[in-house]
C-alpha cells in the first residue's frame, strides 16, 4: 500500500463514526511510516554524488556522520551507536584514518582512552552531504503551504519531545 492509500485510509477512518481512537491511531501510524519511507527514499539521493564519489561504505559513512554530529567519540560509544562490536569499530576507524578522514586523539578526560574525530577532509565531506540534503529539504518544504508547515512543525516538535521522554 502506497502513501496515498495510507493517507486515504486514515481519512476514511476519521470520517466513520464507529471507529475507535486506536484504529485511527493505527492508520495514522501506518500513514506516517509510509510518508517517512518515501521521504527517506528521496532524501537518500541527496548527497549521493559526494557519498558515491567518496568511495566510503555505508558503515564508514555512518561513522563520518556520527562524528560530524557528535564530535570526537571513544570507540566504545561509536560501537554502541552503530550497533556493532568494538573490533568492527576499530577496523572502520583504521580504514578511515588511513584515508585521512578520521584521526585518533587522546581523551582530555582519560589519557588511556583514544577518541575518533574527523579531520578537515572528513568535516568537508560531511558538510557537503549535509548541505545537499538541506538544500533538497528546503526545496521540498517550499512546495508545502504554510498551514501544513505549521502542522508539520507541531507534529515534529511533539515527536522530538517524545524522544526525550521515551528514548529513540
Amino acid at each position: 500500500m502506497g502513501h496515498a492509500e495510507y493517507r486515504g485510509s486514515a481519512r476514511a477512518l476519521r470520517s466513520k463514526g464507529d471507529v475507535t481512537g486506536d484504529d485511527e491511531r493505527a492508520a495514522l501510524f501506518a500513514a506516517i511510516e509510509s510518508h517517512g519511507t518515501e521521504i527517506r527514499r528521496v532524501m537518500s539521493r541527496a548527497g549521493a554524488d559526494h557519498l558515491l564519489g567518496s568511495g566510503l561504505t555505508m558503515q564508514q559513512f555512518r561513522v563520518v556522520m556520527l562524528l560530524s554530529q557528535d564530535g570526537p567519540l571513544p570507540h566504545s560509544e561509536l560501537a554502541h551507536a552503530l550497533g556493532v562490536s568494538l573490533a568492527s569499530v576499530t577496523g572502520l576507524v583504521d580504514r578511515l584514518a588511513a584515508r585521512g578522514i578520521v584521526e585518533r586523539t587522546p581523551s582530555p578526560a582519560d589519557g588511556r582512552v583514544r577518541l575518533a574525530g574527523l579531520t578537515a577532509r572528513g568535516l568537508t565531506l560531511a558538510e557537503q552531504v549535509t548541505t545537499e540534503g538541506r538544500t533538497l529539504l528546503h526545496t521540498l518544504l517550499r512546495a508545502v503551504d504554510t498551514e501544513a508547515l505549521r502542522g508539520l512543525e507541531q507534529g515534529l516538535a511533539a515527536l522530538r519531545g517524545a524522544i526525550g521522554h521515551e528514548g529513540p
